[in-house]
């Protein structure tokens, strides 16, 4: 008779702990075959459906070329004139022609706004000296960011059996690229105005991303489509100093869906600042520099994620060297500070040291010699 009121009552407390506890992140399913949701500052998961289901993804391949663009041409300015032999691949376009010249920037707004495959394929050949060339760019890049479910053979996505990726790639691609102002810059631009070879008007082109007007706080990304890629969308929303990521692919109401992945994501995290940029983690011996030593600082606000329900405290671990050798240049990390939400994630900040040092060489000390003689000299 005891054991069985202890089974009862084990069953209601459960019950009851269902009730007052914030959804956990199986509490909701998205209609999509693949989904994710991402922190973009600390790559934290938030949600996460078959992310690492490799699938065709369409339009949204070219999150990855606008990256590799944007990482490779400083001068958004610069001149690209078509090739003589240039062959559009079709479907979504604005209609370049073999000799015309654009610049880097109307090619990139075209590509990113209207999703304009001619677009994605000359800033390929203009980055790579070809479009095979970029494919490999494009592969190396994701293998550099430690991404496995990808394989790329266009800069603009159309259906191919050998091209695909997840929707953990592409969230990672894409929280990399937003560490680019000019990329966050493109996303949200509603219209752009390019000029078109031999006609008398221009081309404009339109920001066809709805969520940007659908959901409170949108700020990107990109959509995409093919028959046997569905409806894809990758997207992000900013609202109280945290901003979110989110990836639907093959999903028939991709805009509804990914309002839902974003209200959970909103509803049951919160992002909690740990540091400032500026803030010292320690001080680091110099040896043979003009100065001693250096202070490993954030160039950034660390901060980290957490459930609503959580009151663990975030944990600091620090690795950096006792000492390092001048010189030393002030836009290279010397170490890292792991952030441990006490969550079940972790954010990763680099530090850097607060200051450049010049080697101190022989020549210098033959120089400071020479210096103080020469005064001692003049003051006799």
């Amino acid at each position: 008779m005891r054991v069985r009121l202890l089974f009862i009552l084990t069953i209601i407390f459960a019950l009851f702990a269902l009730l007052i506890c914030p959804a956990s992140a199986g509490a909701i399913e998205v209609e999509a075959t693949s989904a994710i949701l991402i922190d973009a500052a600390t790559g934290r998961i938030v949600y996460q459906q078959n992310a690492h289901d490799s699938l065709p993804i369409a339009s949204t391949t070219k999150v990855l070329t606008a990256l590799l663009v944007l990482e490779n041409i400083d001068d958004l300015s610069q001149a690209v004139t078509v090739p003589a032999n240039f062959v559009d691949a079709g479907e979504a376009s604005i209609w370049v022609e073999p000799g015309e010249t654009l610049t880097v920037e109307d090619l990139l707004y075209a590509m990113l706004l209207r999703s304009a495959n001619d677009a994605a394929q000359v800033l390929a050949i203009a980055v790579a000296g070809s479009e095979e060339a970029f494919a490999d760019m494009m592969n190396q890049r994701t293998a550099e960011l430690g991404l496995k479910d990808s394989h790329w053979v266009t800069a603009y996505g159309l259906n191919n059996d050998e091209h695909y990726s997840s929707a953990y790639d592409l969230a990672f691609i894409t929280k990399q690229a937003m560490t680019i102002p000019k990329f966050n810059q493109v996303i949200v631009t509603r219209s752009w105005t390019l000029p078109w070879a031999n006609n008398d008007y221009n081309r404009v082109v339109y920001n066809i991303n709805k969520f940007l007007d659908k959901y409170e706080g949108a700020d990107g990304v990109k959509t995409g489509y093919t028959k046997e890629a569905g409806s894809c969308l990758v997207s992000s929303a900013t609202r109280d100093g945290m901003r979110l990521i989110g990836v639907v692919l093959n999903c028939d109401s991709m805009y509804d869906q990914m309002a839902t992945l974003m209200d959970y994501g909103f509803g049951n995290y919160k992002s909690v600042s740990v540091a400032a940029a500026g803030d010292s983690f320690g001080i680091v011996e110099v040896h043979k520099g003009k100065s001693n030593s250096v202070k490993a600082v954030l160039r950034q606000d660390a901060v980290v994620v957490q459930s609503d329900n959580s009151d663990a405290e975030p944990i600091a671990t620090i690795d950096i060297p006792s000492s390092i050798t001048a010189p030393i240049d002030p836009d290279q990390p010397i170490g890292t500070v792991t952030l441990d939400d006490g969550d079940g994630g972790k954010a990763v900040y680099n530090l850097y040291p607060d200051q450049g040092v010049e080697e101190y060489t022989f020549g210098m000390v033959l120089k400071k010699s020479w210096v103080r003689i020469w005064g001692v000299l003049l003051a006799e």
